[in-house]
């Protein structure tokens, strides 16, 4: 069965699903779709070739040639503005032109509900809504898989730089809410509920999400337009709080924030300052505690998912901090 990934060369997801579906020893066989013309028909990964295939994703004949033989599609693009939903749409409609079983549109963040709280991220809604209007129609099958926040974002400062690679997956962005990358003075920001209480939060390595995706695949019955959530763990600030504070080794100066003092800072956010203002509007996803993932497909296979100790005593090493 072959699996197109719309982004496969990304060192993130890309290369996590990619890396679970060759695992699978051929069950299911990754195609990675590139806009790239450049890029050679062989990707190489790991000591495997994966094949290539070159798409314009503004052209409807290019896509269905590229996914004639397909079975599902699942989409990991990140293209910055507006362009992302054209392309999420035109790769949807040539999935079902080209006779395609499944699609999964680029998720892989929070809920759906969250979503509407974040200009970006809304943008996700809007492609949801025509892939749910095929799957009514039994034109396509479809889910949207969220994971919540990457936990790759506490690897960021860890002290093995021989494995901050791998403790990163790929990960480029800058520190969000965790900043333990600061030796001297390492902070963590909390948004604080409307009752002045630590919320929630999902966490999920990304080296796990492409083996929940194959978790997915092997799923017999109709994905049937569900929300398909994976999580590597679900804890609130005061334990995150706690288990960073017991590998760090420092003290972790910890900054709270009312949803008040969070709107404050977005009122002065200009709309061109895209990356801050979606970050300011996560926190207040997490302060609403709207930053829980079900775990859905948890509850379905058998994938083992790391943990947020896991994580932590893999990357930072087993300590014990003494205040």
């Amino acid at each position: 069965m072959r699996v197109a990934i719309a982004g496969g060369t990304s060192r993130t997801l890309g290369y996590s699903i990619v890396s679970a579906l060759l695992a699978t020893q051929g069950r299911y066989t990754p195609v990675i779709l590139s806009r790239e013309a450049s890029i050679t028909k062989k990707h190489s990964h790991g000591e495997h070739e994966v094949e290539v295939r070159y798409v314009d994703y503004h052209s409807h004949t290019s896509l269905i040639a590229a996914l004639n033989d397909v079975d599902t599609v699942i989409s990991v693009l990140l293209i910055p503005g507006p362009e992302w939903v054209t392309v999420q749409l035109n790769l949807l409609y040539a999935a079902e032109a080209a006779g395609c079983q499944r699609f999964a549109p680029s998720e892989f963040a929070f809920t759906s509900s969250a979503n509407t709280m974040v200009d970006v991220l809304d943008a996700k809604n809007v492609v949801w809504e025509a892939v749910q209007t095929l799957v009514d129609e039994h034109r396509i099958d479809a889910a949207r898989f969220p994971c919540g926040m990457f936990m790759n974002y506490l690897g960021m400062g860890c002290p093995d730089s021989g494995r901050r690679e791998e403790a990163l997956a790929g990960f480029e962005e800058g520190p969000f809410l965790f900043h333990l990358e600061n030796n001297e003075s390492p902070w963590i920001e909390v948004p604080l509920r409307s009752d002045k209480s630590f919320p929630s939060l999902t966490m999920t390595d990304i080296h796990d999400i492409g083996r929940f995706i194959v978790a997915a695949l092997d799923i017999t019955e109709p994905w049937a337009g569900r929300e398909l959530g994976m999580a590597g763990d679900t804890l609130s600030f005061k334990d995150l709080i706690t288990i960073c504070q017991r590998y760090v080794q420092r003290p972790i100066d910890v900054r709270a924030l009312t949803e008040s003092q969070l709107q404050a800072r977005l009122s002065t956010l200009a709309p061109n300052k895209i990356i801050p203002r979606m970050e300011c509007q996560l926190a207040i996803v997490c302060a609403r505690n709207s930053s829980v993932v079900p775990p859905i497909l948890n509850h379905s296979c058998s994938v083992k998912a790391t943990t947020v100790e896991d994580y932590m005593q893999r990357y930072w090493g087993l300590k014990s901090f003494q205040s």
